[in-house]
C-alpha cells in the first residue's frame, strides 16, 4: 500500500502565520550570531518549516550546503515546499536529534531555534551535535526565557489557569528558561566557550484576537492547551487575554515584548 501523507495543516499554519511575525526575526538573530561564511555546510536541528535553514542557505552560496532536520514529517514536507518557492537548495531529513544520520565532522555550523527544550535527552542531542561539527565550528541555539518575559504567552497561560484548564502544553516551550540549565548540558557534551545571553524584541500582530488565533492554529504544543477552552467560553477567554495585554495594544495592533536565551558555543 502507498505510504500515507502526513497532515500538514498545522505545519502550514505555523509557516504562514507564526513564522513571519515570531520566528523569522529570531531566525535572523541566530544566523547572524553563527557568522556563517560563504561555502559553509550548516545544520538546522529541529528545523520546523525551515526558516533558519533558509536563512543559512542564503549565506552559504553555491559552494556550501544548508541542511535541516526535524522529527515531524509534516514540518519537513512544508519546509521542502517553502524552500522550493524561494528557489533555495536545502537538504531536509526526518530524524531524531539523538541519532543524527551524518558522519562525524560534517558541518561548519549548527543552529537550533526553540528545539532544545523538547529533546527528551538533551545531553545526547548536544553530544550528537558536537560529533557532527568540525573542530572550532559554532553552535548557536535559542530557547524562550521565563514565561513572564513573553507577555502574550503569559497572558494566555494566566487566562487558562484562571479557568482551571491545564496549561502544561503552553508552559512546555518555556521549560528550559534557566540559562544555567541551558549551558550545563552543552558543556557536558564537550562544547567550549559556552555563553548564554538574553535577547529581547517586540512581536507584532494586528490584534490580540489575531495573536490568540495564530497560536491556536499554528503553535505545535500551545495549540493543544488552547483546544481545551470550551467553545462557549472562547470569547470570554479572548476578552481575558485582551484585558491583560491592554498596555501593549490599547484596542489597536498588538506589540508585546518577547525574550530568548541565546546560546553560543564552539566545538572543542
Amino acid at each position: 500500500m502507498p505510504e500515507s501523507k502526513p497532515d500538514t495543516s498545522s505545519a502550514e499554519a505555523y509557516e504562514s502565520i507564526l513564522v513571519p511575525e515570531v520566528f523569522r526575526p529570531w531566525a535572523e538573530v541566530l544566523v547572524r550570531e553563527a557568522r556563517i561564511p560563504d561555502g559553509a555546510r550548516t545544520l538546522d536541528l529541529a528545523c520546523g518549516t525551515g526558516i533558519v535553514a533558509r536563512g543559512a542557505a542564503r549565506l552559504v552560496g553555491a559552494r556550501g550546503r544548508s541542511t535541516g532536520v526535524d522529527i515531524d514529517p509534516a514540518m519537513i514536507q512544508v519546509a521542502k515546499s517553502a524552500a522550493l518557492r524561494e528557489g533555495l537548495q536545502i537538504d531536509y531529513l526526518c530524524a531524531s536529534a539523538g541519532e543524527l544520520p551524518f558522519e562525524a565532522t560534517s558541518f561548519d555550523a549548527a543552529l537550533c531555534q526553540q528545539g532544545l527544550q523538547y529533546f527528551p535527552e538533551k545531553e545526547k542531542a548536544l553530544a550528537e551535535l558536537h560529533r557532527v561539527l568540525r573542530p572550532n565550528a559554532r553552535l548557536v541555539a535559542a530557547v524562550w526565557t521565563e514565561m513572564q518575559e513573553c507577555a502574550g504567552n503569559w497572558a494566555m497561560i494566566t487566562a487558562l489557569e484562571r479557568r482551571d484548564i491545564d496549561a502544561k502544553d503552553m508552559r512546555k516551550p518555556f521549560s528550559l528558561s534557566d540559562p544555567v540549565a541551558m549551558r550545563t548540558p552543552a558543556e557536558a557534551a564537550g562544547f567550549a566557550d559556552v555563553t548564554v545571553q538574553t535577547v529581547r524584541r517586540l512581536a507584532r500582530f494586528p490584534s490580540v484576537k489575531a495573536f490568540v488565533e495564530a497560536i491556536g492554529q499554528g503553535a505545535p504544543s500551545s495549540r493543544l492547551a488552547l483546544a481545551k477552552v470550551p467553545p462557549q467560553d472562547w470569547s470570554g477567554f479572548v476578552a481575558d487575554v485582551e484585558a491583560q495585554l491592554a498596555p501593549w495594544s490599547r484596542g489597536g495592533p498588538l506589540e508585546f515584548p518577547m525574550a530568548i536565551n541565546l546560546l553560543s558555543a564552539r566545538r572543542s
